[in-house]
């Protein structure tokens, strides 16, 4: 099935295909975990929830987890997030920078920390599963 589109928006994510649950089951029973969950616009042109900033206990490991109606605007987040630690920021710095901009942070709103005990918990929090 073709993606409807108008002159403006799409109907359909051009990222689709991505559309695929969270697999990794070492990545998934990590925990504790601290997140953040983020709101913002989903492909659909809704306002909704994008996904997580999540970050190990011992700051070692993180990442953001993207929910699945927010491809688009969720994977411009992950390339955030990398490109952060391609820059040589650690997970737990990433994590912080994110966790200083609680409220509206542009087009986004970051929600107070939370924890969890593993990072499934996280990934069904925000419809990654």
């Amino acid at each position: 099935m073709e993606p409807e589109m108008n002159e403006t928006t799409w109907k359909s994510s051009p990222l689709s295909a991505i559309r695929e649950p969270v697999t990794a089951p070492d990545t998934l029973s990590e925990g504790p975990v601290k997140f953040l969950l983020v709101s913002g616009q989903l492909d659909d042109g809704r306002w909704g929830l994008v996904g997580a900033y999540w970050v190990s206990i011992d700051g070692a490991r993180g990442g953001f987890i993207v929910s699945p109606p927010a491809i688009w605007s969720g994977s411009e987040l992950v390339r955030s997030y990398h490109s952060g630690l391609g820059r040589g920021w650690t997970a737990e710095r990433t994590y912080a920078y994110w966790q200083g901009q609680v409220g509206m942070a542009g087009r986004f709103m970051i929600d107070p920390q939370q924890h969890a005990d593993t990072l499934f918990q996280v990934a069904r929090r925000v419809g990654a599963l």
